[in-house]
């Protein structure tokens, strides 16, 4: 065979095996049919052919195959076998390779050339199953049901579902963009974005504001949180000196110190808008006004007070005491050598024994049954339990008693010596106890005070400061008050023992609202102060100058109102617990006295202020123009 020149002209014919079969039951297999020349002229015998497919005419990839078909009969040249590729026609160029030798020679195959290009025939094949079809498809050629089965995959183009029959089952995804006529009422899972609703719905976790009528009518509505609006107020904790209000709000303040809680402006009201104030701090607060702004009610104040001098007439009026009402009142003058007592808050008096003794100070009980007074010049104490008919003279050491202060029983008393040292009475001031616990050996001591137990007690040195007691004088501490070098004259303890004031010859007042644990520099103006009293609470404060006038205060001393009283040397002053009723001595002078004036509004504009104690509460409401009034209250409240 290697000498022989083999060729081959063939003619390719497909014929599917099982022609007369159902299409879906074709193979892969298909009838060749061609002409074998050998040597020239028509091969005729038995050879064996070698069929391979590849990719492209020359240097293509094999594709499939080798196939060898043997012992094919060929005569005159002409000969048909089948051949199987698989299934690899689905609609590619393949080109048929074909080698050919004698059957049974040992020689090998014999590959003839060109390669030869499949005619379409062959590819009659890839359409063997319509189930199986491949490639694009137009729509126009199909007909009948579609399976639901075999549909899948992404549409881009426009799809219109136009029967109302039409129902989804699953997962629909997308942005629902275009969406049209969507019923609200279909909507039985999953979240709608809060931008897709409007305002009058509310959001789970969301701030919303409904613009229309709300009505909540079941009774078993509740809210957990702050409910702000006109009528129904929110509180919020306030932990600084100052907060600016807003309307419909509720502060509670929480400081130490005095808090100011400014109105809202005008241009920020409607009528019935409400503020409201809680004072749960130490320091109290002040509610100060905006320009043209006026709180209306019935208060107490001392802007508007008089003092009218007492029908005691001229004396050094060096100590002055007064029981918590102040109805019963004690005063000293030096160089008198007596004792004067009043029973109409400070108005006229009458002189009680002993007589023939000189005295510096004096002290009464809550209600004004018990009293001490202390001698000057080496002298002693003497006491009364029937408010002041009769003295009896207490046993203590000799000195010079400058300041004597007593518990709201009368009971216990704490004094002090200039010079000396600080005395505790515990039996009305029958006997007397020497304190050293924490004190200098001897002092200058110029003023005493106590709680209403007389458990906590402070005093001043006249050059070394200010010194506090937490156990009824055992013990004293020093305390750093003011920048040093003050001379300390009075002090004076709110009943509880938690706020204190002490004033300063040429200096100021200073305050504590923390029992002593700091101190600080009052509203008061640099004057020569002899003497200061507060109230119960320790809200409200006066103090005398010397020379000079009376300065009042009912807010801590925050701020402080000058007396209309003449410029005299001011050396005493006492007041009823409530610090309404005050008595105020002139050395070389009269006694003078003044009770809080009734106010009916606040001062209008940005000097007038409404203020409070600790532990008291008040509820403004706007009534237009300016005005506020009080609609609900707690505790007690001054103005100015």
């Amino acid at each position: 065979m290697c000498s022989k020149v083999l060729s081959i002209l063939f003619v390719l014919t497909v014929l599917f095996c099982g022609m007369g079969f159902n299409l879906s039951a074709q193979g892969t297999a298909f009838t060749y049919q061609g002409r074998l020349a050998d040597g020239g002229t028509a091969a005729n015998g038995t050879y064996d052919f070698q069929f391979s497919l590849y990719n492209a005419a020359t240097n293509g990839a094999l594709v499939s195959g080798p196939v060898t078909s043997f012992s094919v009969p060929v005569n005159g040249g002409l000969f048909t076998t089948n051949i199987d590729f698989g299934g690899v026609f689905t609609g590619t160029n393949y080109w048929l390779a074909i080698a050919v030798r004698t059957n049974g020679s040992a020689s090998g195959f014999t590959t003839l050339q060109p390669l030869q290009f499949l005619l379409p025939v062959p590819y009659a094949v890839f359409a063997n199953s319509a189930s199986s079809l491949l490639g694009n498809l137009p729509a126009t050629q199909l007909s009948g049901t579609v399976s639901s089965a075999v549909i899948s995959g992404a549409y881009s183009g426009g799809v219109i579902f136009n029967n109302s029959t039409n129902s989804f089952s699953g997962a629909f995804s997308g942005n629902g963009a275009g969406l049209a006529n969507l019923n609200g009422s279909q909507i039985t899972s999953g979240t709608v974005a809060d931008a897709r609703l409007t305002t009058n719905v509310a959001l789970l976790n969301g701030t919303q504001t409904f613009g229309g009528v709300n009505s909540f009518t079941n009774r078993s509505n509740t809210f957990i949180g702050n409910f702000f609006g006109n009528g129904l107020v929110g509180w919020i904790p306030v932990s600084v000196t100052s907060t600016q209000a807003m309307a419909n709000a509720g502060y509670l303040l929480l400081s130490s110190n005095l808090t100011t809680v400014t109105l809202p402006p005008t241009n920020a009201l409607l009528v019935g808008d409400i503020v409201r104030i809680s004072g749960g701090g130490a320091g109290g607060w002040l509610v100060a006004q905006n320009t043209n702004e006026s709180i209306l009610g019935n208060f107490s104040g001392y802007s508007q007070t008089s003092w009218l001098p007492s029908s005691v007439g001229t004396g050094n009026w060096i100590s002055l005491a007064s029981s918590a009402s102040g109805g019963l009142m004690a005063a000293v003058a030096s160089a008198s050598g007596a004792i004067y007592i009043s029973k109409d808050y400070g108005f006229s008096w009458s002189q009680s024994s002993p007589g023939n003794t000189v005295f510096r100070c004096v002290a009464s009980s809550a209600d004004g049954s018990r009293l001490i007074a202390g001698q000057a010049s080496s002298g002693t104490f003497y006491y009364s339990t029937n408010y002041g008919g009769t003295w009896t003279a207490g046993t203590s050491a000799s000195a010079n008693w400058y300041s004597i202060a007593m518990s709201s029983s009368g009971l216990n008393a704490v004094a002090v010596s200039n010079p000396g040292g600080i005395y505790t009475s515990a039996n009305g001031g029958a006997t007397w106890q020497l304190q050293s616990s924490g004190l200098p050996a001897s002092a200058n001591w110029f003023g005493a005070a106590s709680s209403a137990g007389a458990s906590t007690l402070v005093a001043v040195n006249y050059a070394g400061g200010v010194y506090i007691s937490t156990n009824a004088g055992a013990n004293w501490t020093s305390q750093t008050v003011g920048s040093g070098g003050l001379s300390w004259r009075s002090v004076t303890s709110s009943a509880d023992g938690t706020k204190f004031a002490a004033a300063a010859y040429g200096g100021g007042i200073y305050t504590s609202v923390n029992s002593g644990l700091s101190w600080q520099a009052s509203g008061a103006p640099v004057a020569n102060y002899e003497g200061v009293v507060s109230s119960s609470d320790g809200s409200r404060l006066a103090a005398v100058v010397d020379p000079g006038s009376i300065y009042t205060s009912i807010n801590f001393g925050s701020n402080w109102n000058t007396s209309s009283v003449p410029s005299s040397v001011w050396s005493s002053i006492c007041g009823s617990a409530d610090g309404s009723h005050l008595t105020a001595g002139v050395y070389g002078g009269n006694i003078y006295y003044t009770s809080s004036s009734a106010l009916t509004s606040t001062t209008v504009g940005t000097n007038g202020y409404l203020s409070g104690p600790q532990f008291s509460a008040l509820e403004l409401q706007y009534l237009g123009k300016g005005q506020f009034m009080p609609i609900s209250s707690s505790g007690t409240f001054w103005a100015n």
